[in-house]
């Protein structure tokens, strides 16, 4: 939406001196941090807002696309959405209200739109042209908050500006002037509206040019004539052609170009084209365009447009007689019945279309975001079900391994690898002791049970005994194992022991002459309490069949009784092996790492830890203990 041409800048150097003032003053630099402050949006969001803004002032962009560019980045994420009207009327008081002489129609629509009153809003403002002393004491007195009744008082107040900005009075002597009775040559006013006064004053003076009306009109004519020969060197041929006839073919294709204006823009020239005795000055012509523009958008009635033909040029009129002031009040009045509602229904087009571009923006950015939440989604999915993938891969791997007997060689861990050269170092070569002659330690076989004598058969009637009637046994099924696969792990022994045994054969060592010197346990619940971590990785020949030895054992013992079950699970509890699987997690949790990661740690360090197959058996059995 285009509010028409205003000035832009291609820098700070270009930029008048109040407007430059302003943009690095305190109170803009601090807008932003207290609008983070109280709406908690992160620091990239407050950059983008500074950055839009910037846009906006240096004229790269409109103030209302400014504006939607804003909500269309920070809301809802940033900002919920029902907080956005009350941070936009917080972002426009404090970055664009004082601005809004360079803003001028941009700023105002957005108010109209949002039905945003300026009640109450700082009466700070940045001035971008020079201002006469009779203008300047009309500002200072309404952003003071006190009218000039009459003459007599507005000419009091401008001699005060004409000696503040000479330099002939101080801040006391301009206070004691306008504290001063009205009877004794003064203002009337009180204290607090005196200091406030001077406090404007000063900040008009120090960031604006102020001078005479004689001066004002010929810094007017300059411009003029700055812009006239801008003009006049626009029109002129363009480098390389000899034909000015081509030369304005092109420039009046190139103004074909341009965008067409909006009704507004129409209404107003074709109302200025209808009035007689137009004035010359370009400066109240612009004052008359404005007056015209305020009454077809319904700002001003027609007495007030009267008024304002009427009034000085000093105090913002156009200093007609009353019959001309009437005249031309008759043809804008037949203007705005003409062309007021063609007005209305643009604005009202433009803030429809506005609020569809608005709603095409929030849809998209939907879009966007379930595509990308889809995406992401997928993406850990794909990342898990990968992970789950390698892991049962890896774990059928073992598992086939150790079914086809071993026959895949795995590669021994570093601790193993360590414990078997200092085995070496200090014993020399070792070899098996059943290649050595020593018969192999095999399990031994259980007994059968006997059977059950037969109960005698009853007699018939004829006295012969009726055979008896089978009788059902249901007995659990034992999965079947091989003696040789139950054997112990092989004993090895150094090449000088077998050097040192007797050569006559038949004199092989046995076994039955190895006597166990350690603690005698007297039940279950003692060899469950006395589980080590040597101890475990000989119940079985891998990590799940020692953790399977253990759990038959608590269920033998829950055959007996469940108190006695209760028994062996504690007894386990207390096992040193529990204790080093506990220690294990504590140092996990203090680390922050995997219980398999600290006891591998420990394993490279040099220490006899658990082996991650070990750890998994003992959760593994500790689960099945607990919620079984």
């Amino acid at each position: 939406m285009t509010m028409g041409a205003r000035q832009k800048f291609s820098s700070f150097a270009e930029m008048p001196t109040g407007l430059r003032t302003f943009l690095f003053s305190e109170n803009f630099n601090q807008a932003e941090q207290t609008l983070q402050a109280k709406y908690k949006f992160p620091d990239d969001a407050k950059v983008f807002i500074g950055d839009k803004v910037m846009d906006a002032i240096f004229g790269d962009s409109e103030l209302p696309q400014a504006v939607d560019e804003i909500k269309a980045k920070l809301v809802p994420i940033s900002i919920p959405e029902d907080k956005w009207q009350e941070f936009m009327i917080e972002l426009l008081k404090l970055e664009t209200w004082p601005l809004r002489e360079l803003f001028g129609r941009e700023l105002t629509s957005i108010l109209d739109q949002k039905r945003i009153t300026t009640a109450g809003w700082p009466s700070t403002k940045v001035y971008l042209k020079p201002m006469t002393y009779s203008g300047a004491a009309t500002e200072i007195a309404a952003r003071s908050g006190f009218t000039l009744m009459g003459p007599q008082m507005r000419e009091r107040l401008r001699d005060l500006i004409t000696s503040k900005v000479k330099g002939v009075r101080i801040d006391s002597q301009v206070k004691d002037v306008l504290t001063r009775p009205e009877d004794f040559g003064g203002l009337g006013l009180d204290a607090e509206m005196a200091s406030k006064t001077i406090e404007v004053m000063n900040e008009i003076v120090g960031s604006v040019k102020i001078m005479s009306e004689e001066d004002y009109s010929d810094w007017l004519a300059e411009e003029a004539r700055i812009k006239a020969e801008a003009e006049e060197r626009a029109k002129a041929p363009l480098p390389g052609e000899e034909d000015a006839e081509i030369t304005a073919i092109k420039r009046g294709m190139a103004e074909e170009a341009k965008r067409p204006l909006t009704a507004l823009e129409s209404a107003v020239a074709k109302t200025y084209d209808a009035l007689p005795n137009k004035p010359a000055d370009e400066y109240l012509t612009n004052r008359l365009k404005h007056i015209i523009s305020s009454r077809l958008r319904d700002v001003r009635n027609a007495l007030e447009v009267v008024q304002l033909f009427e009034r000085d040029t000093k105090v913002g009129g156009l200093g007609m007689d009353h019959a001309s002031a009437e005249s031309l009040g008759t043809i804008i009045e037949k203007s705005y019945t003409d062309l007021h509602q063609s007005i209305l229904d643009e604005e009202k087009g433009k803030i429809e279309e506005q609020l569809a571009s608005q709603r095409t923006k929030i849809e998209e950015r939907k879009v966007r975001e379930a595509e990308e939440h889809a995406k992401w989604y997928q993406d850990k999915i794909l990342s898990r079900k990968q992970d789950e993938d390698t892991k049962k891969k890896l774990a059928q791997q073992m598992k086939q391994s150790f079914l086809a007997g071993a026959t895949t060689e795995i590669p021994m861990h570093p601790m193993d690898l360590k414990e078997k050269r200092l085995e070496k170092e200090r014993f020399g070569e070792l070899v098996s002791a059943v290649s050595a002659g020593a018969a192999p330690i095999e399990a031994v076989k259980p007994k059968p049970e006997a059977p059950a004598p037969a109960k005698p058969a009853p007699a018939t009637a004829q006295g012969a005994a009726r055979p008896a009637p089978p009788t059902a046994r249901f007995e659990p099924v034992q999965p079947q194992m091989p003696f040789s696969q139950a054997s112990r792990p092989e004993i090895t022994v150094s090449k000088q022991t077998i050097m040192k045994q007797p050569a006559t054969a038949g004199l092989k060592p046995k076994m039955e002459d190895v006597k166990y010197s350690g603690p005698r346990l007297s039940g279950l619940v003692q060899e469950l309490a006395a589980i080590s971590l040597d101890e475990f990785r000989r119940l079985g020949k891998d990590p799940e069949a020692a953790a399977k030895k253990i759990m038959q054992k608590i269920e033998t013992l829950g055959g007996e009784s469940f108190e006695k079950r209760l028994e062996g699970i504690q007894a386990w509890n207390k096992s040193p092996l529990l204790g080093s699987y506990m220690s294990l997690v504590s140092e996990a949790f203090r680390s922050g790492k995997s219980v398999a990661d600290a006891a591998a740690d420990k394993r490279a360090a040099g220490q006899d830890a658990m082996t991650p197959e070990e750890v998994a058996a003992v959760i593994n059995l500790n689960s099945k203990l607990h919620f079984e």
